[in-house]
């Protein structure tokens, strides 16, 4: 394998190193939407002399094979950030998404827990322990994610953020204090989708000292959150209503 593929996988156009997850966040950033994501498919492709093609369309696959270098996953990794992104802006649109662009919506979700799947098994293969290390936790918070607003295997949705949690305690005690620092914010940010699930599965009951320090939280995940929050809290003072 290319020497280029040891470097680390967030060392993506020379930004300064973050978490792959972290990244995702700042999906309303012009710098991380999709339509920035799409452009940067383009250039790889050309680069990588990896286009699909005249006429009709037809998708070159990446496997293992085809990795000689470490902007392939790079292209993976793109791939699962588009379409996350793409669901995130149709998620905070000012109206709320319609019937229609949730249908959407979760698609894109499903699109970005296969490409981040792909990319965790590649870098498992391909990259360093680090490297595998990010993106088993970057999937198993997509996974996580997309089962939460589906709202349903909560306790599958539970043990994949569970996993992501454990993902990055462990490189936290790795690299430098910034890194640390980053993968601790990750872990925080998990919290309050884990008490949910971890509540709805019957394994806990959420505490209003716990949705205060919730409160402190940020993210997509705090967002669904708060969004399920206030769905169960309503259904609640429905079912309490005389009739």
């Amino acid at each position: 394998m290319a020497k280029g593929t040891e470097a680390s996988l967030r060392e993506i156009d020379n930004t300064k190193p973050e978490t792959m997850d972290r990244r995702t966040r700042n999906f309303q950033s012009m710098y991380y939407s999709w339509r920035y994501c799409s452009a940067r498919l383009r250039r790889l492709y050309k680069s990588l002399k990896f286009t699909h093609g005249r006429g009709k369309y037809s998708r070159r696959n990446i496997n293992e094979a085809t990795i000689t270098e470490v902007r392939f996953l790079h292209v993976v990794l793109y791939m699962a950030e588009r379409a996350w992104s793409h669901a995130m802006e149709k998620k905070t649109l000012p109206e709320g998404p319609n019937a229609h662009q949730r249908i959407y919506l979760t698609g894109r979700l499903r699109k970005a827990v296969k490409w981040a799947t792909v990319f965790a098994q590649l870098c498992a293969i391909k990259g360093d322990l680090r490297n595998s290390l990010e993106a088993e936790a970057y999937a198993s918070y997509m996974k996580g994610t997309l089962l939460f607003k589906q709202e349903k295997n909560w306790d599958t949705a539970l043990t994949n953020f569970e996993k992501a949690r454990a993902f990055y305690e462990k490189l936290g005690k790795f690299g430098g204090l910034e890194d640390q620092v980053l993968y601790r914010a990750r872990v925080e940010e998990l919290e309050p989708s884990i008490k949910y699930c971890a509540h709805k599965v019957g394994r806990s009951s959420i505490k209003a000292s716990e949705l205060l320090n919730a409160e402190k939280m940020e993210g997509p995940a705090y967002d669904l959150f708060i969004a399920k929050l206030e769905a169960s809290f309503f259904s609640s003072s429905v079912m309490l209503m005389p009739h």
